[in-house]
């Protein structure tokens, strides 16, 4: 059984389904308790809290450990940055090549290792976490590119530009995996994407924050004529933007409570819908029609994928106000048919243009985002939502599909 809020507060009164929950899943367990908790919450998530939670409620904090933490955190942030700085520091062309490639890997192994933090890390699980990622990189260093005229003629370059776009899926689920401890039968998916939620909007008020900061910095030092930008840009924006999800994820450890994401998920919910609906409307009645417009066929899958993330970020956590409820019934049924038309267009495209790689790519890509649309209206009338994150390992399958058959299948005789 997943361990949901709603699971919990459905077994509520039920003491030894309760128990057996914890014992499954104590991590997780714990989390959702810590998240159900407020102060005027149901007695029961009450003690539940007080149970799971009482050292750090009273003894005082461990200094130590949390020096060793913000320590640690600065190793991975440096890790993560010096491939980047590498980059704009040597002129070499083809190694430069190898560093772009570099920087996606290493940034993942640095975010999965903050999150083995607090784990055992054991050999099993280093190599867990390292042999994925090296295992991408030699693939992608292999793989041709542009400046290899000969090898990269031989492949269809929009494969190998779906096979970089879908490499961050994979990586995602690197994390995802580190965050979970590698019990991959059990991923944390609901807690693991509201930190990931989290971490992007922290990480987004930090970067306007710092933009902000730098802007400032820079015009002083162009005031009095001193000419910083090779060293900002090279130096202070390079570090600020990897240091950001590293910080953020600091600071939501540090003030769980508040939850950003689902207060900004909940808000665009009603505000996507309207202007979909309108989009849905007048497109009808204009002749510009994804069939023929390559434009407008592109905004269709990018309103497809927005309406996802904010259900699957919304589903998470409950929604408990009507209006919003409502929303989330009508939202998946406008996409459905928005995915549809997508899908139609796609395979008008395909009769009239030919098989392409991007064309084949965007048709699975849309058959499997139409079934997590429909899987969320099923589970919407059940009135479980929050299970539609069991649909996010057809994705990564998906992905692994793009990533390493497409570029063979695609390849020129």
């Amino acid at each position: 059984m997943e361990i949901t809020k709603d699971v919990i507060m459905e077994n509520i009164n039920n003491p030894m389904t309760l128990e057996e929950l914890y014992q499954s899943d104590k991590k997780t367990f714990s989390e959702t308790i810590k998240t159900m908790y407020e102060p005027e919450s149901n007695l029961i998530i009450k003690y539940w809290y007080a149970r799971l939670f009482f050292k750090s409620l009273n003894e005082p904090k461990d200094i130590k450990s949390n020096k060793a933490k913000y320590i640690y955190t600065a190793i991975l942030i440096i890790a993560a940055w010096l491939p980047i700085r590498l980059y704009f520091s040597l002129s070499l062309d083809k190694f430069a090549d190898y560093l772009v490639d570099t920087i996606p890997v290493i940034c993942t192994i640095s975010l999965s290792l903050f999150f083995m933090f607090d784990s055992k890390k054991n050999i099993k699980n280093i190599a867990l976490c390292l042999l994925p990622n090296i295992i991408m990189y030699i693939y992608f260093i292999l793989l041709p590119d542009s400046s290899d005229t000969l090898k990269y003629e031989k492949y269809d370059s929009q494969s190998l530009d779906n096979t970089f776009i879908f490499m961050f899926i994979l990586f995602w689920f690197f994390v995802l995996f580190a965050y979970s401890k590698f019990n991959i039968k059990k991923l944390n998916y609901s807690a693991f994407l509201e930190v990931f939620g989290e971490t992007i909007v922290w990480s987004t008020i930090f970067l306007l924050g710092g933009a902000t900061i730098v802007g400032l910095t820079y015009s002083l030092f162009w005031a009095i004529n001193v000419d910083f930008t090779d060293f900002i840009m090279e130096n202070i924006i390079t570090l600020g933007i990897v240091a950001c999800p590293f910080v953020s994820l600091l600071v939501i450890e540090k003030f769980n409570k508040i939850k950003l994401s689902v207060i900004i998920a909940n808000i665009f919910l009603p505000l996507i819908l309207i202007p979909l609906l309108a989009f849905g409307i007048i497109s009808i009645f204009t002749e510009s029609k994804p069939y023929d417009d390559r434009d407008i066929f592109i905004v269709y899958n990018i309103e497809m994928v927005v309406v996802i993330c904010i259900l699957v970020f919304t589903s998470i956590n409950g929604i408990k106000n009507k209006f919003l409820n409502i929303c989330s019934y009508i939202l998946p049924v406008v996409t459905v048919i928005l995915d549809i038309v997508t899908i139609s267009a796609v395979v008008y495209r395909l009769s009239k243009y030919g098989i392409t790689a991007n064309k084949i790519t965007l048709l699975g890509t849309n058959i499997f985002m139409l079934g997590h649309l429909a899987y969320m209206i099923y589970l919407k009338t059940k009135q479980k939502m929050e299970q539609n994150v069991q649909y996010l390992p057809l994705y990564f399958l998906w992905a692994l599909v793009v990533v390493f058959v497409f570029p063979f299948i695609f390849k020129s005789s």
